[in-house]
């Protein structure tokens, strides 16, 4: 191993997970997902994300893509330590898997045996997941033995915080699905110090239908009690959004998008605030052409 390096992934890895410690190491292997495909096929459906997207907004079909592999690549393996591919011969640590055998088989790849593989992730490593990147060294080799020491070139905040824009100013608020869920979900300071202190007017853009929806906040959790429950549900119990949601689940997350138009004050009454949210209706014809039929 290159002595410039202070560490690898083998060496983080241990003594954090007491099965993943016992296990025979000739039987693990180390996976990079490195896949620039425009369109993926997974579990039968098309999706045109890229690899970090589906890792970060639609999380359980990036765990369906990573389990349908070659049969001859896993069926004599234990374990996986998977990471995603990033710039050059990097790649971020995104997990320790068990391999709990194949699930089903699945059509076949370039004529050889493909499976979908029950890979069950390990506990014990949430402290070093999406913020360890190593130099994979060889970017062709997709998978390698254990044995391959990987040396640590960086460590940073994780994908969850990269993948948060910074905060500037509030008329430059402009959020989608993906970057609203991941900032009230790691709960970034930056951020919540910034929406609990006042309310506004907001706006919701479809970007499928052009359609918008404008709502407003006047409560004493400020922007960020609002926002908290569109993040959890996508809709945020608006009834002319919830249907577009209802009918299919990932919608808020492919098409909705928020940003700010007007500040309030934290202690605005609730009638004061309503009369502002109409006016803004009136001037963006949301009642007659977008979602607001109040």
């Amino acid at each position: 191993m290159d002595k410039t390096f202070i560490t690898t992934i083998q060496a983080l890895l241990k003594e954090r997970n007491a099965e993943f410690d016992n296990a025979d190491k000739r039987c693990v292997r180390l996976l990079r997902h490195k896949d620039n495909r425009k369109k993926k096929i997974i579990d039968g459906k098309e999706y045109p994300n890229s690899l970090y997207d589906l890792y970060l907004n639609e999380h359980d079909v990036f765990l369906s893509y990573q389990s349908e592999q070659l049969e001859k690549h896993f069926k004599n393996v234990d374990y996986i330590v998977a990471f995603i591919g990033e710039e050059s011969s990097s790649a971020r640590f995104v997990g320790v898997f068990k391999n709990c055998g194949i699930i089903k088989e699945i059509e076949d790849y370039k004529e050889e045996k493909q499976a979908k593989f029950n890979f069950q992730e390990l506990k014990g490593f949430d402290i070093l997941k999406e913020r360890i990147i190593i130099d994979w060294k060889s970017p062709v080799s997709w998978l390698q033995n254990y044995n391959h020491e990987m040396p640590v070139i960086r460590i940073d905040r994780g994908l969850q915080e990269n993948n948060i824009p910074l905060f500037t100013q509030f008329e430059d608020v402009l959020l989608d699905y993906g970057q609203l869920s991941r900032i009230v979900n790691t709960e970034n300071t930056e951020w919540k110090s910034k929406l609990d202190s006042c309310n506004c007017i907001y706006l919701i853009l479809d970007k499928h239908t052009g359609k918008q929806y404008i709502g407003s906040t006047y409560n004493t959790k400020g922007i960020w009690g609002r926002w908290k429950e569109y993040a959890e549900y996508g809709h945020g119990g608006d009834k002319d959004l919830k249907p577009l949601v209802e009918k299919d689940v990932s919608y808020a997350k492919k098409y909705f998008q928020w940003c700010i138009l007007e500040t309030l004050p934290l202690k605005i009454l609730k009638e004061h605030a309503i009369d502002r949210e109409s006016l803004y209706k009136r001037k963006f014809g949301t009642r007659e052409f977008g979602y607001n039929n109040n």
